[in-house]
């Protein structure tokens, strides 16, 4: 099995896929996932990283370095899709049920995605998860939590419809919202620096 079988639309492959996906390398000290290695961390370290960098007087920081990590990790996601899945013309006609297939049955750990509205043409899409791994219900706060979430989609994506887009979190379980939810649309075009 490959890195890619976790993404295919058969779900015999995907389940096929699962098997042996993680393995732990005592003798070594590490562990891999589909072949790559990870680093397994307490969900928690997402909050205590913005609990730091308040005490520090920056929290926007923190929340900056969450979404730009997200961002690297969802471009590099959305590459290894469209690379090593997507081989051909006839492959990108099924996008659409294929990237609901890979956001919806692939296991990262970061909550269970639904994809909602997409539309190919326009270049918006809609996720929702309702147990983001930033996020917490009992939680509760003022402020979207799920920073690296966000980066991540909007990387994902930008890879997948080949263009630069920006995401926000239009609501947020750490907020009291049933689902933390993401719209994805159309970066605006760069304004014209005059010096």
């Amino acid at each position: 099995m490959t890195a890619v079988d976790r993404y295919s639309p058969n779900s015999l492959g995907r389940m096929l896929g699962r098997v042996n996906s993680t393995v732990f390398k005592d003798d070594k000290g590490e562990v891999e996932y589909f072949g790559n290695r990870v680093l397994i961390i307490r969900k928690n370290v997402f909050r205590r990283l913005e609990e730091e960098m308040l005490k520090r007087h920056s929290v926007g920081t923190g929340r900056i370095i969450l979404t730009i990590l997200g961002r690297s990790e969802g471009h590099e996601e959305g590459r290894t899709l469209m690379k090593d899945v997507l081989l051909d013309a006839a492959d990108r006609r099924s996008l659409p049920v294929f990237v609901k297939n890979a956001l919806e049955e692939s296991n990262l750990g970061y909550g269970k995605l639904k994809l909602g509205d997409w539309d190919v043409s326009s270049k918006t899409v809609t996720v929702s998860t309702q147990n983001s791994v930033e996020s917490d219900a009992t939680n509760k706060s003022s402020d979207n939590g799920c920073f690296f979430l966000l980066g991540y989609l909007e990387g994902l994506f930008a890879e997948l419809l080949n263009s630069p887009l920006i995401a926000s979190e239009t609501s947020c379980r750490g907020r009291g919202d049933d689902a933390c939810v993401f719209q994805i649309n159309p970066a605006p075009p760069p304004s014209k620096i005059r010096l």
